[in-house]
Parts: C-alpha cells; structure tokens; sequence
C-alpha cells in the first residue's frame, strides 16, 4: 500500500469513528439530537445507511416526535437496526458528541475536498475547474468571524480607503432621494417591513432588478413565490405591461411585441430567482457563495426554518435566532442582506385611525431591529383606502440620517412603484392630509422605465 492509499485509508477510518460517535450518541440520548443536527449535515455521511438513518431522526425531530433506537426503526420499517445497536453498543456515552461532531466535519470536508482535488486534477476545460472550485467554496463559505486590526494598521488603512478613488460601494435602490441617505454595503444588513398587501414583494422585486441591472449579482430566495410568477412581476414592471393580462394569458400583440423589443433588458442582469422553501439560514450561505452573489434578497425573514437546539422554541426565539444567524451571514461573507419583514397589526386610535407602524411593529422579535443597519417601513398612506399611496420610511439608518420619508405611487397592475408628485418631503407625514388629496393618477416612474428609452430612442 502506496503513502496516498494509507491516507486514504486512515481518513475512511476517521470518518467511520466519527461517524459512528455522532449517530450513536443521538441514539442514546435525546438530548443530543437537536445540537447534532445543528452542527453537522447529511452530507458529513459518507455510507448510504447512515444518511438514511441521520434523515430519519431529522424528520422525526422535526415533527416532534421522540427520537431513539425503537422509533427511528419502526419509521425505517425496521430496516438497519442491527447496524444501529452497533453504534449504540460502541458509543460509550453522548458527553463526546461535540467532539464526534468536529472530527466529523473536519474529516468530511477534507475527504470532499480531495475529491475536489482529483475532480480538478482530470478536469477537461475550464467549466469543469471552475464547478470544481465552486464546490470547494461551498465547503468554506463560513469565514473566521476574528479579524485583528493594530491602530497602526487602522491608520494606514484609513487613508486608503479615503484616497479619492473610488466610491463607496452603497447600496442604490433606484430612489435617488433615498439613495442620497443609505450607507448600507457588503455585510450589512437590511430589512423591509411591510404590512400584508402593502407591496413588500413587488417593491423588493423592482429594487433587486434595478440592483442586478447596475452590476450586482443579485439571489432572490423566495419562501412563498415560485419563480414563474416572480418573473411575471417583473416583466409587468420593467416593460409596464398589465400584470392582470399576464395572469390571465391574456396579452395582446403589442405587449408581445413590446416585451420582446426589451428582451435584453429583461435577460441581462444576473439576477436568479430561487424557491427556497426549507433552505435554512446555513444552506442559503452556501447557495449564495457558491453562485457568487453580491446581494443577497430574502422573501421573508419570518418563513425561514431554524434547526431547534434540542428543546422547545417559541416563535419569537426562533425569528431571534434567524436574525441573527443573518447578521452573522452578511459579517461573515461580506454579502448584503437584504430580508422582507412582516409588521405586527397596530392597534387603532380611539377616534378610529391607524397609527404608522414604527421599528417596534417588527413582528414576532426586537432582535430584528437590533441586528439590521438599515430598516425601511412600506405602508400605505390610508389604511381605508385601496389605491392609497404608500411611504417609505427609512427608520433605522445605523451609519447615516434617519426620518427620511418617501411617498410612492404603486401602479398595482404594472407591480411598479414610482416617486410621488408630492415630492420632495423631509420627513415621513405625522398628519394625514384632506383624504380628498390622495385621488390621483399614476404618474410616471422618477427614473425612466426601459419602454420610455426604447420609445425615445425610436422617434
């Protein structure tokens, strides 16, 4: 046996051994289960059986279901349990499980990466070394959170940064009032709240194209949309074709004709649109490292699952954890984060109206609040009122000015929001004017939609 073979073997036989710690301490103490399904993933398994058997205590942990030798058996159809009173008969206790867990990651991901390794050794052409190295960033896409920076350094780095080069790389969200105000870049975190029915979705939409269109590359993970009628959305906003008519199946020839004169804009920008329903905070890192996305846009924070740690999680402790875990996200992959929140229902003033929602409104947790760097509110106007205009109110601002307030037109049909005429404003209104104020026309978007240019450019 050549020095490559005795390494390979030795790892197989470290990943057996850790392997087999961690199942078995799963199997011989309930408690463990939650922190081993946070720590590790099917994947660290490399025998068909013990993926089988990790899924199975998942599933049944996700249910609430107790998890032991016994139930995960008979979900099994008792298939594998000799094999797994093996693992309980060689575990001689869970207090190691931490342990098993570490060398279990350590010893798979370098077992992957030396796949990798052979992968890009007999690679073909260059497709194939760059799907290989993609592979091998997901297994790294969780940088070391510890950075050491002397007064020394910081004082030279100072100075580069504030050369007079080039410009901070902001966040441009295609409102250029707003835009004015926002310092939010690569690894920070920004959070939409909204009501049901404001808009959050079409806005958020319209904000991820304009980014994609201006160079980013953009992850749109959606928990409650599919990507076709995602897409649907955009077309009616970017070529303002009736959103009911593309529902409907009912275009026209001009918006045929229309939609395919901008059939580049439509397809150029790197913008992907992902069903991510179950992706975790965990594997949406990964899916957004792997695919190299610089924004990465959430649809919404209060539908992400979160692994439980072993007991019982209310609502709020859970939409807690998910906060953070995206804060910790956007600091460690220097990716923007960019997650829709739902509002919690205000309760109605005594002479019968709404009072605008504020940063407490953010549903189920505080801790939203906490870790964003920038909360933007989108509501309506009147509350009473369907076609009310909405505000944009940028209430938490952590390196800049807060209390900017935008009124926006939202062309429901068209998915569209655009800048009021009753622009500009300084601060978002405390009064509602004369609700006779508020019966308006849609009016153009403040920056021109790509069907004005192409119209404008044909004469």
């Amino acid at each position: 046996m050549n020095d490559k073979d005795k390494q390979g073997h030795l790892l197989s036989e470290s990943l057996m051994t850790a392997a087999v710690g961690v199942l078995g301490s799963m199997l011989i103490d309930e408690a463990a289960v939650g922190p081993m399904l946070m720590a590790v993933a099917e994947d660290d398994f490399q025998l068909p059986e013990q993926r089988t058997i990790f899924r199975c205590m998942a599933q049944l942990y996700g249910q609430g279901q107790p998890v032991d030798a016994i139930t995960v058996s008979e979900a099994l159809g008792g298939k594998y349990r000799d094999l797994m009173a093996r693992y309980i008969e060689v575990t001689p206790t869970s207090a190691n499980a931490d342990a098993y867990a570490e060398a279990l990651k350590k010893t798979s991901r370098l077992h992957r990466l030396r796949q990798i390794g052979e992968q890009l050794a007999t690679a073909e052409d260059e497709d194939a070394c760059r799907a290989a190295i993609d592979q091998a960033n997901l297994l790294f896409c969780e940088r070391s959170g510890i950075r050491r920076v002397t007064l020394q350094e910081a004082f030279r780095a100072f100075f580069k940064r504030r050369d007079g080069g080039k410009p901070p790389d902001f966040l441009k969200l295609g409102f250029p009032d707003l835009d004015q105000q926002l310092h939010a870049g690569p690894g920070d975190m920004v959070v939409i709240g909204g009501y049901p029915s404001a808009g959050k979705t079409a806005f958020a939409l319209q904000v991820a194209f304009h980014l994609a269109k201006n160079g980013k590359r953009v992850g749109f993970f959606s928990y409650e949309t599919d990507a076709d009628k995602l897409y649907d959305r955009t077309v009616a906003c970017q070529t303002h074709t009736s959103f009911k008519r593309i529902l409907g199946n009912a275009l026209q020839q001009e918006d045929y004709g229309r939609i395919r004169d901008l059939r580049q804009h439509l397809t150029a920008p790197v913008m992907d649109l992902i069903e991510a329903s179950g992706m975790t905070v965990g594997s949406i890192g990964s899916y957004a490292m792997a695919h190299h996305y610089d924004v990465i846009m959430i649809d919404y924070l209060q539908k992400i699952p979160v692994v439980r740690a072993g007991r019982y999680m209310s609502d709020v402790e859970k939409v807690s954890q998910v906060s953070n875990d995206l804060q910790q996200l956007g600091r460690t992959t220097k990716k923007t984060v960019v997650a829709l929140s739902q509002l919690s229902r205000p309760d109605k003033k005594k002479d019968g109206s709404t009072p605008p929602p504020t940063l407490s409104s953010l549903r189920q947790s505080g801790q939203i609040e906490q870790d964003a760097d920038v909360v933007l509110l989108l509501y309506k106007e009147y509350q009473d009122f369907a076609y009310s205009r909405r505000v944009l109110d940028l209430a938490k601002n952590k390196d800049g000015e807060a209390g900017l307030g935008l009124l926006l037109n939202f062309e429901g049909d068209k998915q569209r929001f655009s800048k009021s005429v009753s622009q500009p404003m300084s601060t978002v209104p405390k009064k509602e004017p004369d609700p006779q104020q508020n019966l308006f026309r849609p009016v153009r978007s403040y920056e021109p939609s790509p069907f004005d240019q192409e119209v404008a450019a044909h004469g």
